[in-house]
C-alpha cells in the first residue's frame, strides 16, 4: 500500500512537472513572439497583441504555480485545484468562442478537449493523492 501511494504521488508530481515545463515554455514564447506564433499566422493589431501577451503572462504564472506546488502537493492542494479550475474554465471559454466565432485551427480545437478533460482527471488524481497521504 505504501509503495502504491508513493508511486501515485510520484507519478502525479512527474505529470505536473511535465505540464509546468510545457506551460512555462509556451508562455515565454507567447510573450516573446506574440500572436505570430499561432498556427495560420493570424494578423493581430496592437490591442489583440497586447491582450494576447497579457494572457501569456497569466499562463506563465499558472506554470510557476505548478512548479511551486511540486514538492508538497498536499500542502498546495488548494492552489492546484484553482489552477485545474482555471484551465477548465479556459476550455469552456474556448468552447464558447468555437460556437460564437467558428472553429479555430485544428490544434486549438484539440485544446478544447484537453482543457475540458485533463483538469478534472488531475483533480481526481490530486484528491486521491491527498487522501492516501
Amino acid at each position: 500500500m505504501v509503495r502504491t501511494v508513493m508511486s501515485s504521488r510520484h507519478g502525479f508530481q512527474w505529470v505536473l512537472f511535465a505540464l509546468a515545463l510545457v506551460v512555462v515554455a509556451t508562455a515565454l514564447a507567447d510573450i516573446a513572439v506574440g500572436p505570430s506564433v499561432l498556427p495560420g499566422r493570424p494578423e493581430a493589431g496592437p490591442t489583440l497583441d497586447s491582450n494576447y501577451r497579457f494572457f501569456a503572462g497569466v499562463w506563465c504564472a499558472v506554470g510557476i504555480v505548478l512548479l511551486t506546488a511540486l514538492r508538497d502537493v498536499e500542502r498546495h492542494a488548494l492552489a492546484l485545484r484553482a489552477v485545474f479550475g482555471a484551465v477548465f474554465l479556459g476550455g469552456v471559454a474556448r468552447g464558447v468562442s468555437y460556437l460564437a466565432a467558428g472553429p479555430p485551427h485544428a490544434l486549438h480545437t484539440a485544446f478544447i478537449g484537453v482543457e475540458l478533460l485533463l483538469p478534472p482527471l488531475l483533480l481526481l488524481w490530486s484528491l486521491r493523492v491527498c487522501r492516501e497521504r
